[in-house]
């Protein structure tokens, strides 16, 4: 998953004490963000915080072809991340939660880029809210598919 953003991952198991003592074992997940830097182990004081949803967001992807679960739900995980990586690892999400018939997939986030791709097992919902948001029941869809399809140009 890392060399498809162009970066590169690996996850190690740590075994804290004896072989027995499994409450001591953890993971450990080193990443690379840039082709010049070594390996390092993902910490909050390493990486920025952009770079850890970045590596988050991919272990997860990456641990769901392992598991099968009837929903995933993922809270804000492109908070902090640049266009640049946010946009990458939208269009990976896509490409993973889809292509297999693995589970539904809810992503919460206050803000999607524009002009973002999707496929048609893609279903996006906008909730809109407070005391300046015009009432459904006044929106003109027609004007906004003609909008939406003029920007998407």
């Amino acid at each position: 998953m890392f060399e498809k953003m162009g970066c590169a991952g690996e996850v190690k198991l740590v075994k804290g004490g004896s072989e027995e003592d499994f409450d001591k074992y953890g993971i450990s997940i080193m990443v690379r963000f840039r082709a010049e830097e070594q390996l390092q182990q993902l910490t909050r004081h390493t990486q920025s915080g952009g770079e850890r949803s970045l590596a988050t967001a991919i272990y997860l992807m990456a641990l769901q072809r392992l598991t099968t679960v009837p929903f995933r739900c993922v809270d804000e995980i492109n908070q902090g991340m640049d266009r640049i990586n946010e946009r990458k690892m939208l269009q990976l999400l896509v490409k993973v939660t889809t292509e297999i018939d693995n589970s539904q997939y809810f992503l919460l986030t206050p803000k999607l880029l524009t002009n973002l791709e999707y496929n048609p097992k893609i279903m996006v919902h906008t909730v809109m809210n407070g005391k300046h948001i015009m009432p459904y029941d006044k929106w003109n869809y027609d004007k906004f598919i003609s909008r939406a399809r003029h920007y998407k140009a």
